[in-house]
């Protein structure tokens, strides 16, 4: 069919530039299927001539152009596309970012690979002439230009093309102003509160355009070696914009080391782990990007929110990561506070339900994947403080303590409070594993946790919330896709006070 097509344009126009859009989606399909290894193979096989046919084997070919995510292996001897040449947006190799970085701000105006690479992707100046140009159509851009670069710059930059740092997301970009000019132009009124649009305008586009289907394959084969790394990413990016909006020059945290970025898609293997190989493939797709010559980072916040939602996948499941995003802000600790317990069971049924082999864990691995979890709902807002709704994560101060001992694993939560409000809050959570006869024991369950309970307070486990003046003590039993809570509430006068036990810290 191709090679019909082939002679109709070329007898109709003359020799052609084939141009190839996602080239590598066909092999991604393949790999992601689930078929045999020699059922992959065909395909693969079957793709690699199809290729063949349109640029090795074309003698109406003048030059073939093929734009993708991955270097597919399409060259082999003797079979395959020939004399391909293989230009990375994203550096490989430490060499070849270790000699001078450009600056994205202006348009680069040499030639070579430099001018190439600095044709993709919006720079500084490209993106604030756009602005520009929007105010003939929507004029109120005008009066919050400086307001609106800020959200763009959080939001869709910080991308290291090539060797130019400080690219933007044209889609993203282009979406975002666009949706910006149609919400302004239709609220005419003088109340418009104009930076609170801005604000709800700037949002995800690019990243609902694709799909994360190979990191997904990733996590659900390796979820405790990708919360680890997550963890990580996640919280470099929030330390990094905690010192940014607080104009503090501190230590910068330590990014994600990556070296070589030598990986193909066939090469990758779903069933063994490689920290590089998923960096890579992140990196690769846009959902990273180089920090330096060894590191990788989130880029911006837009990419930020994709990173909550594998991370939560990671931690809780596919469901219960989905359901965790439609809960009101401030849902769990509002709950908590309240000295409920519901939000909190229905979390840890799914944290230690992601644990496969319940027999294999002890009560530590679970205080610390619940742990996971509480940090992972928290990023969404459900453990932001009702007095304090400018409360981020990077304010929340997880520690998790391990007692000598069976059964002495605690979790303890601290949230930070700002200078304008006095009390700091607390959670403690001892977790109790319930014997293999017992697990399905709702009776037994409810006398373990409150037991846990206890156990906190009899063995001083909140000595650590020195400078909290509230705090929740919570025993969490875990069985059979059972798991009881029990709380109790305290509040005191100060620090040196004596806890007093409240019904309801609201």
């Amino acid at each position: 069919m191709f090679e019909a097509l082939s002679d109709f344009v070329a007898h109709t126009y003359g020799r052609y530039i084939l141009l190839i859009d996602e080239y590598d989606i066909p092999f991604i399909t393949v790999h992601l299927a689930n078929w045999s290894k020699e059922d992959k193979q065909a395909a693969q096989d079957i793709l690699k001539l199809m290729f063949q046919t349109m640029l090795k084997d074309n003698k109406y070919l003048i030059k073939g152009l093929l734009l993708g995510v991955f270097e597919i292996p399409l060259t082999e001897m003797g079979s395959g596309a020939n004399n391909i040449k293989d230009i990375r947006m994203v550096p490989a190799e430490v060499n070849d970012i270790e000699s001078s970085i450009l600056s994205a701000d202006q348009p680069h105006t040499g030639s070579g690979i430099d001018a190439l690479t600095d044709s993709f992707w919006f720079n500084a100046k490209e993106v604030e002439l756009m602005l520009e140009n929007s105010i003939g159509w929507c004029p109120r851009i005008a009066r919050h230009k400086p307001f609106i670069m800020d959200e763009i710059r959080s939001w869709y930059n910080g991308y290291f093309i090539g060797r130019f740092r400080g690219k933007y997301n044209p889609w993203s970009v282009s979406s975002f102003i666009e949706e910006l000019c149609i919400v302004l132009n239709q609220s005419q009124s003088r109340r418009t509160n104009i930076k609170r649009i801005v604000q709800t305008a700037a949002r995800s586009y690019w990243v609902t355009t694709g799909t994360t289907g190979l990191i997904e394959a990733q996590i659900d084969r390796h979820r405790a070696q990708f919360t680890e790394l997550a963890q990580k990413l996640l919280r470099n990016y929030e330390l990094t914009k905690l010192n940014e909006d607080a104009d503090k020059t501190m230590c910068e945290p330590p990014h994600v080391p990556l070296n070589s970025t030598q990986l193909n898609l066939i090469s990758l293997d779903q069933d063994q782990f490689s920290e590089p190989g998923l960096l890579t493939l992140c990196l690769f797709a846009g959902y990273l990007t180089r920090h330096s010559s060894t590191s990788v980072c989130i880029p911006n916040h837009e990419v930020y929110q994709v990173w909550l939602k594998l991370f939560a996948r990671a931690v809780m499941g596919a469901e219960m990561a989905d359901n965790s995003t439609n809960y009101e802000r401030g849902a769990l600790l509002s709950e908590l506070w309240r000295g409920r317990t519901n939000i909190l069971g229905n979390l840890a049924i799914s944290s230690h339900g992601v644990l496969s082999n319940h027999n294999k864990f002890l009560e530590a691995d679970y205080a610390n994947h619940f742990a996971n979890t509480i940090v992972a709902v928290s990023r969404f807002g459900m453990v932001t403080h009702p007095k304090q709704p400018s409360i981020q994560l990077s304010d929340m101060v997880p520690i998790r303590e391990n007692h000598t001992g069976l059964g002495k694993c605690d979790y303890v939560m601290r949230l930070y409070s700002t200078d304008n409000v006095a009390n700091q809050f607390g959670v403690v959570v001892e977790f109790k594993l319930i014997e293999n006869h017992q697990r399905n024991n709702a009776k037994h369950h409810k006398l373990r946790a409150e037991h846990g309970l206890r156990q906190i307070a009899e063995r001083n486990y909140d000595s650590c919330l020195y400078s909290c003046l509230e705090r929740m003590d919570i025993g969490v039993a875990i069985g059979n896709n059972v798991v009881y809570a029990v709380s109790k509430l305290y509040r005191r006068e100060s620090e040196y006070m004596p806890w007093k036990e409240v019904d309801s810290l609201v």
